[in-house]
């Protein structure tokens, strides 16, 4: 993974390295065991919704595809101080079946959040997410925004696995 403050872009075979001209991201990492099979995780990805919920984001619309079907990106909605933003998500890396990594952006915050399947029994899920202000709002509050995200992290991924568990006893 690069490192804080920066990002990997595929360009064209090479990697370019971008470096953020804003403070250095906070980062908020959970991990938990999610009872179905990695390939179960891994199509739930794909879809944008799935995303609803994780970090700041409260809704998903306007998702794009690859065409075999791999999510490239998304829009979004975040509420804070009384205030929707809107924003886009695009794919930075993906590791087919394994890591998914999309730069968020929004007139106030800038950031990314990566995911990890790995199957080991069950499957270990883990959530990455990467958030600094850009904005003059955010700026303004970032203490208190970054302790939300700290406090929630955890919940929001704990949430998203009992919906992924829930998801596959109704399949079975």
């Amino acid at each position: 993974m690069p490192g804080a403050g920066s990002w990997r872009l595929a360009t064209g075979g090479w990697w370019l390295e971008l470096t953020s001209l804003t403070m250095p991201p906070d980062r908020f990492t959970h991990s938990v065991d999610v009872p179905v099979d990695a390939s179960v995780v891994w199509d739930a990805l794909q879809d944008a919704g799935t995303w609803k919920g994780i970090g700041p984001i409260d809704e998903v619309w306007a998702a794009t595809h690859d065409p075999d079907g791999t999510l490239s990106g998304y829009r979004w909605t975040a509420t804070a101080a009384g205030q929707r933003w809107e924003g886009t998500a695009r794919r930075m890396a993906l590791e087919p079946g394994k890591s998914l990594r999309l730069a968020l952006d929004s007139a106030e915050i800038v950031g990314a959040i990566e995911v990890s399947v790995e199957p080991a029994g069950s499957t270990r899920l883990t959530v990455a997410l990467e958030a600094s202000p850009k904005g003059m709002l955010a700026t303004m509050f970032w203490g208190v925004v970054r302790d939300a995200l700290r406090r929630g992290t955890a919940t929001q991924v704990e949430e998203f696995a009992r919906r992924l568990s829930g998801a596959a006893e109704e399949d079975s």
